[in-house]
């Protein structure tokens, strides 16, 4: 794996650059050193030697891969550091134990495979029940850089959603999010839970069906963050059941439709974008015109 030294690096070490702008601990930045497997034109670099604008270190990293599973997969963006896909419905993002091999996780890894050309790592999740956009590193160091950019929030995600019920105007819901002590796979409004915070955007409504379409714009990234704010104000989506949905579809009416980021490889902002597919659509023709 290569990374050119961009100009608003230029005079950094190798240290520094590995510790303040991908954020890798100062073990495996001690374990790179020792391997001597950073290399500059050929040559083992000097971690603590200030390097110049257009500099290539070219890096040896030994990631473990998952088991690749061949499936058809939908990428929307890819390069040697991150890949971007879309997540079809009722598939999971990464497998919870060596034993499951149907998850998108494993159908990145078998397309990565395809050219040698990196670990499937994603960098945040999508309910089984969720489709749309997912980021993937393809390496350590891409895991590490994006892994920080989502904690700082600097990685933004909305979602296209339909509601039960016709939601008159946009929202802002900020109520922390915890366990359902009623419910191990159920997340809900607790006041000692983690801070969440969705903005809800009126984009359609029917009020024939009374459903709403909307956009969510997450700051926080919790679990069911989207299902259990909506339902918390009166508004579950459409075929959620867990959180109170009617059952209109054969699927959750959720989508992951954008990702905006700025790569940190290259500095350059980025929007991902991609409309629901065909089952959304036809799923939403049952109940609704919109």
């Amino acid at each position: 794996m290569q990374i050119q030294i961009l100009p608003t690096w230029d005079g950094l070490t190798l240290s520094q650059i590995l510790k303040d702008l991908f954020h890798i601990g100062k073990k495996a930045r001690h374990e790179m050193r020792m391997a001597r497997e950073v290399l500059r034109d050929g040559q083992p670099i000097d971690f603590e030697k200030p390097l110049s604008s257009g500099d290539i270190l070219t890096f040896s990293l030994h990631d473990n891969p998952i088991t690749a599973t061949k499936a058809p997969l939908d990428v929307r963006f890819e390069d040697q550091h991150l890949l971007i896909v879309n997540k079809p419905v009722g598939v999971k993002t990464h497998p919870n134990d060596p034993t499951e091999t149907n998850t998108l996780a494993n159908f990145v890894q078998f397309h990565l495979n395809q050219s040698e050309s990196g670990t499937a790592m994603p960098v945040h999740r999508l309910d089984q029940t969720t489709s749309g956009l997912i980021l993937f590193a393809k390496h350590s160091l891409s895991l590490a850089a994006l892994s920080d950019k989502l904690m700082k929030r600097q990685i933004k995600r909305e979602y296209l959603a339909i509601l039960d019920g016709v939601l008159e105007g946009d929202r802002t819901i900020n109520q922390p999010i915890g366990n359902d002590r009623h419910h191990s796979g159920r997340k809900r409004v607790s006041p000692n839970g983690q801070l969440a915070e969705t903005h809800i955007h009126v984009l359609e409504k029917d009020k024939a069906a009374s459903v709403t379409l909307v956009r969510c714009k997450l700051t926080t990234g919790r679990t069911h963050q989207i299902r259990v704010h909506t339902s918390s104000i009166g508004h579950p989506i459409i075929g959620d059941t867990l959180y109170g949905g009617q059952e209109r579809t054969k699927r959750v009416m959720l989508h992951a439709e954008r990702l905006y980021l700025s790569h940190p490889f290259t500095e350059k902002n980025m929007t991902i974008e991609v409309a629901p597919g065909a089952d959304w659509q036809s799923n939403k023709k049952s109940f609704t015109t919109l």
